[in-house]
């Protein structure tokens, strides 16, 4: 069973990071600037106290090893971002992706935040279905050259 816990640690940082670099390199091609992307946001993160208050860290854990996360930050007063939210295929059709959305919904509410923004792209038809049944909309998109091909970049919202 997959099991969800907070983090926070240098430890839990570098676990987000190597998720994402073995996901979204191996599946979907990505060039190693994408998880190099993520590594220098968590560093910038950490260095700005993060998380903290309105922000957070949520790891799905399979037999004791980080399979899934997913991260919530304050972007602006009022909106959050849902952030690195990535499964190893193992973790995957178990409802791990609806928990850590849920946590980092449930947090974003306590939080005090009115909306809750993510980017993601069209590729990820899973995460996609996920974000709409949890009531995110699809506000807008976007065909850009990143991480080494086009890809249709996507930002979706949410009241709270």
């Amino acid at each position: 069973m997959v099991e969800i816990r907070s983090g926070g640690s240098a430890e839990d940082l570098n676990a987000v990071v190597r998720l994402h670099r073995q996901v979204y390199e191996d599946e979907y091609e990505l060039d190693a600037s994408f998880a190099d992307a993520v590594a220098v946001r968590m560093s910038e993160l950490r260095r700005a106290g993060w998380p903290g208050p309105g922000g957070g860290l949520w790891l799905a854990e399979l037999e004791g090893t980080v399979v899934g996360s997913a991260t919530l930050r304050e972007h602006r007063p009022g909106l959050a971002r849902l952030g690195h939210l990535v499964l190893l295929p193992e973790a995957r059709g178990v409802g791990a992706g609806r928990r850590l959305v849920e946590s980092v919904l449930a947090a974003a509410r306590e939080a005090g935040y009115e909306r809750v923004e993510l980017y993601t792209f069209s590729e990820l038809a899973a995460a996609r279905s996920l974000y709409g049944s949890v009531g995110f909309v699809l506000d807008t998109t976007e065909r850009v050259m990143r991480w080494g091909r086009p890809v249709d970049w996507e930002r979706w919202e949410r009241a709270l």
